[in-house]
């Protein structure tokens, strides 16, 4: 790419990141050790929950959903309005996905979920989308009232906060994300955060095959089950616990991108912002927002044109429904009116902490010239 294109997002790197990757380097062991323990101290102290270090966002899914279902599987109802991994690791743990249609905020809420409960149903994955959070409240009374566990996506929600607290702490467990895009980012990596510390404690011996080792021989050890390779490496926990201990910084950066952003917009009469003002607090991981009117074939007529003019806008998302993957799932009367009339209209605009407002601008000029009001 052309130094002067302007990406859809650059990760924020500060001299921290440097030199914490460098201790991890100089430090010789380079597998999950010292650094992966000290970002899952970090993150309890920052959560007030166990929090296990894993590869990535999928693997948190994949490791959690394992030890909600167990060996019994059953159904786990799921938005359609997500990343792929949402959904198929409920499969890849051995349950089955129910999509749900989503509500105006692109969220599930009781009112797409309860008709989809049945006698089979197991527990609800609940996906914080762009950061903005979910109904946590209304879909946990739900929850209750049917006896089923409440799985947080909360992938783009660090640190979004719900009625005063960091998404992340309602569900049963909750998966993170630090994807290269992500608010933390450390290129992949991930972890699993836990109400229950027995379910920590099972969590840690999965990612590493189902081990369990001899503490007085440590060359001895026995696999107890069988699990995966989902350590994630010192370097990548380095740069991660950097990445969180300037979270405070980074996040004022972004916010202060989206409010040029919101406040520009109000000047182009075609395009609407996802609606964050109805939230308490966001992460701003995305900035979403919907071309009134539009068709699918206009939209990306649109990120084609700008891509080409070095201007990097995105989807977020094709709904689950609408990939070939996911027609097995769906039941044969089932239609997503919300998410199929967002799919139309929604792209997102580049967002990332170190971005400048000159750029921020650029991306605002270029929907004026490309959507005439």
């Amino acid at each position: 790419m052309d130094s002067t294109e302007l990406h859809f997002y650059q990760p924020s790197f500060s001299e921290l990141e440097r030199r914490y990757l460098l201790q991890a380097l100089e430090g010789r062991y380079w597998g999950g050790g010292e650094w992966v323990a000290r970002l899952e101290e970090a993150l309890r102290l920052f959560y007030g929950r166990e929090a296990v270090v894993v590869s990535s966002g999928t693997a948190a899914l994949h490791i959690a959903l394992t030890l909600l279902l167990g060996e019994a599987g059953g159904e786990v109802i799921v938005p359609t309005w997500t990343f792929t991994a949402t959904a198929s690791e409920i499969v890849h743990a051995g349950g089955v996905p129910v999509l749900a249609d989503v509500d105006e905020n692109l969220h599930l809420s009781p009112q797409t979920v309860e008709p989809l409960i049945s006698p089979r149903t197991r527990g609800i994955i609940v996906m914080h989308y762009a950061g903005a959070p979910a109904p946590l409240k209304d879909l946990l009374d739900l929850c209750k009232r049917y006896n089923l566990w409440l799985l947080e996506d909360a992938c783009h929600a660090i640190p979004s906060l719900y009625e005063g607290q960091l998404c992340g702490k309602f569900g049963t467990a909750a998966a993170l994300s630090f994807h290269a895009t992500k608010p933390i980012a450390s290129g992949q990596g991930g972890a699993i955060l836990f109400s229950d510390p027995e379910l920590a404690k099972k969590a840690r011996q999965l990612r590493q095959h189902g081990i369990r080792r001899n503490l007085e021989a440590p060359w001895d050890y026995e696999v107890e089950t069988l699990g995966w390779n989902y350590m994630l490496s010192d370097f990548q926990a380095a740069v991660a616990l950097a990445q969180l201990e300037r979270l405070p910084e980074t996040h004022q950066k972004r916010q202060n991108i989206a409010r040029l952003y919101t406040s520009a917009l109000q000047d182009l009469s075609h395009i609407r912002p996802y609606p964050f003002e109805r939230f308490q607090s966001v992460s701003w991981h995305l900035y979403p927002v919907f071309w009134k009117g539009a068709s699918a074939e206009q939209r990306d007529k649109l990120l084609r044109e700008l891509r080409q003019k070095g201007i990097q806008l995105s989807l977020h998302y094709k709904p689950l429904h609408r990939h070939k993957a996911y027609s097995p799932y769906l039941r044969p009367t089932q239609r997503f009116p919300q998410a199929e009339h967002a799919y139309n209209e929604i792209f997102s605009l580049p967002l990332w902490a170190d971005m400048t407002e000159e750029q921020a601008y650029k991306v605002i000029e270029a929907l004026r010239i490309a959507i005439p009001a």
